[in-house]
C-alpha cells in the first residue's frame, strides 16, 4: 500500500545497522474532462480560424492545464514555455516539409536526397524537443533540464534503430533500451541528473509480449477471414475451382469481384487494427517499466500501474473518440492522465531538503534558460 502525504525521513537503528526509512509522496491529478473541454474546443476553433497559427498558443494552454493540475507533495508543476518559440519551430518544420514536397515534384534523385537530409536532421530535432520541454517544466520554482549531446543522439536515434532492422528485429528491443537510457539519463531536476535503472531484459520482455499478442490476434483474424471467404463466394466459384484442378487448367475460375475488393479492404484494416492494438499494449507495458525505474539522487520514481487496466483505458479512449467523431478527446486525455498518475509515487528520503538544495545549487551556478524554439516533436 502507498502511504501518501508528507512524512519526514528518519533513521531507524536496527541492531548495529542504520537503515534509512523512505517516505512516499503520491502524485495526484486534479483535472476533469469538462474543464479541459472548454480549453480544447477554444483551441480547436482558433487553430482552424488562424490556419494553425494559434496551435502554438493551444499547446501552451493545454500543457499548462495538465501541468497545473498535477500535484506532488502539495505543490503543482508549471509549464513556462513561450508560444512564440513554439510558433517559430513549427514554421521551420512547415518550411522543411514544403521543401521535401517540392523536391518530390522535381525528380526522384532530389526527393531521395531531401529525404536523407531530413533523416539526418531528426536526432537534432529530438534533442531540441527534449531540451525545450525540459527547460520549460518546473516544480517548486526549480526547472528541469536536458543535457543530451548531438553525437550520442545520432547513435541513439539513427544507428541503433538501423541495427535493429538489419538484425531482423533481434536488436530492436536493445535499441529501445538505449533510447530510454539516453532520454532519462540526460534529464535533470535543477542540477541533479536522473538515472534509468530499467535493463535491456525488460524491453525484450515487453516487445516479446506485444509480438505474441499481435501473432495471436493475427491467427484468430486469419481463421475468421477464412470463414468469411467460405461464406462470401458462391458454390459455383468453388465448383469452378474443382473443374480447373481436374481439367488440367482449361477452365478459368473467376471469383466475384465485389467479394475480392471487400476482402482486400478488410485485410488492410484488420492489419492496421492489429498493429494498433499491439502498439497500445506495448505502450502500457513500456509505461509501467520506464516509470518504475527512474532515480533522482536518493529519490526513486515508482508505480504499481496495471498494464491491463492502462491498456483498457487506451483502447476504450480510442473507440470512444472514434464513435464521438473526436469530441471525446478531452475526456480521453484526462482519463489517461488521471489513471497513470494515480498509480505513481516518489520514494524519497527528504524531498523538502532535496528541492531546497537544488534551488540553491541552480541559483549559485547561474544556469541560463535558453529560449530555444520547439520543433513540434512531442516525445
Amino acid at each position: 500500500m502507498i502511504d501518501s502525504g508528507n512524512q519526514g525521513s528518519s533513521d531507524i537503528e536496527t541492531g548495529s545497522e542504520l537503515q534509512l526509512e523512505l517516505a512516499t509522496e503520491q502524485f495526484t491529478f486534479h483535472g476533469n474532462g469538462t474543464d479541459y473541454f472548454r480549453i480544447w474546443i477554444v483551441n480547436l476553433l482558433f487553430s482552424i480560424l488562424t490556419l494553425g497559427i494559434y496551435s502554438a498558443w493551444a499547446k501552451v494552454r493545454t500543457k499548462r492545464y495538465f501541468y497545473g493540475n498535477t500535484e506532488l507533495a502539495g505543490d503543482r508543476f508549471e509549464y513556462l514555455a513561450n508560444p512564440i518559440a513554439i510558433l517559430k519551430g513549427r514554421l521551420i518544420g512547415a518550411a522543411l516539409l514544403a521543401i521535401y514536397t517540392v523536391a518530390g515534384f522535381i525528380s526522384i534523385e532530389i526527393s531521395f536526397a531531401a529525404f536523407v537530409a531530413l533523416t539526418l536532421l531528426l536526432p537534432f530535432v529530438f534533442v531540441q524537443a527534449l531540451r525545450f520541454n525540459a527547460v520549460n517544466s518546473a516544480w517548486r520554482g526549480v526547472r528541469f533540464g536536458f543535457d543530451g549531446r548531438f553525437a550520442p543522439a545520432y547513435l541513439t536515434y539513427l544507428l541503433f534503430p538501423i541495427l535493429g532492422v538489419l538484425t531482423l528485429g533481434l536488436a530492436l528491443p536493445w535499441a529501445l533500451y538505449r533510447i530510454n537510457r539516453f532520454q532519462i539519463d540526460n534529464h535533470r531536476f535543477g542540477a541533479t541528473a536522473s538515472r534509468a535503472t530499467a535493463g535491456p531484459g525488460g524491453f525484450y520482455g515487453i516487445v516479446l509480449i506485444s509480438l505474441m499478442a499481435f501473432v495471436s490476434l493475427f491467427f484468430v483474424s486469419s481463421i475468421a477471414f477464412g470463414v468469411y471467404l467460405m461464406a462470401s463466394f458462391s458454390p459455383e466459384f468453388f465448383e469452378s475451382l474443382a473443374e480447373l484442378e481436374n481439367s488440367g487448367g482449361d477452365t478459368v475460375a473467376v471469383p466475384e469481384i465485389s467479394s475480392l475488393i471487400l476482402a482486400g479492404v478488410l485485410i488492410y484494416f484488420v492489419l492496421l487494427l492489429l498493429f494498433f492494438v499491439a502498439g497500445l499494449l506495448y505502450e502500457a507495458l513500456r509505461f509501467r517499466l520506464v516509470f518504475n525505474n527512474i532515480e533522482l539522487a536518493e529519490n526513486k520514481l515508482r508505480n504499481n500501474l496495471s498494464a491491463g487496466g492502462y491498456y483498457w483505458i487506451l483502447l476504450s479512449n480510442m473507440l470512444l473518440t472514434i464513435v464521438t467523431l473526436g469530441f471525446f478527446t478531452p475526456w480521453a486525455r484526462v482519463r489517461r492522465a488521471r489513471y497513470a498518475l494515480s498509480s505513481m509515487w516518489l520514494d524519497t528520503a527528504n524531498l523538502e531538503n532535496f528541492a531546497a538544495a537544488e534551488a540553491d545549487r541552480v541559483s549559485a551556478r547561474g544556469d541560463e534558460v535558453g529560449e530555444a524554439f520547439d520543433l513540434g516533436i512531442g516525445i
